[in-house]
């Protein structure tokens, strides 16, 4: 068996943030993707909660179920080319009659707009670029690379 990629882009806002959302608080906030794809980076603590997690677990609900449905699409497709044929086979036999109904394929859903909400805020201690809403910003935010200080 092979590893499949499937891919989805994920929006942008226009100074190249990444809207990101915690598993543990469910807030929102946003990270230059230049932060984001760095692989030095193997995880992230979330500006608003502070609690550290895996950088792939940042991912918006929206794009999860954008590229759960790619891979739903993907695998009934794979299931029609590689069934098909010997299901055709078997029917030319003339003792079995079998059909194969695969599901209707759903259209691949447009991806949201980044919310033009946030405030850019800068941490020293890492050199980084942060974007959260005002009202978290009251609050402190930490520094997503190094866990550090609330601003």
């Amino acid at each position: 068996m092979s590893d499949i990629s499937i891919r989805v882009s994920i929006p942008l806002d226009d100074e190249g943030f990444i809207e990101m959302e915690c598993d543990y608080c469910k807030n929102r906030f946003m990270l230059h993707q230049s932060v984001y794809s760095d692989e030095s980076n193997l995880y992230f603590f979330c500006p608003i909660c502070g609690l550290p997690n895996d950088t792939n677990t940042f991912y918006c609900p929206e794009v999860l179920d954008a590229l759960h449905q790619k891979a739903i699409n993907y695998m009934n497709n794979e299931i029609q080319r590689q069934l098909a044929p010997s299901i055709k086979k078997l029917n030319e036999s003339g003792l079995i009659k079998m059909s194969l109904k695969v599901p209707k394929q759903e259209p691949e859903r447009e991806l949201y707009t980044p919310a033009n909400e946030y405030i850019l805020f800068h941490h020293h201690c890492c050199g980084v670029d942060v974007k959260a809403l005002e009202l978290d910003a009251q609050i402190g935010l930490y520094c997503p690379i190094c866990g550090g200080s609330k601003l």
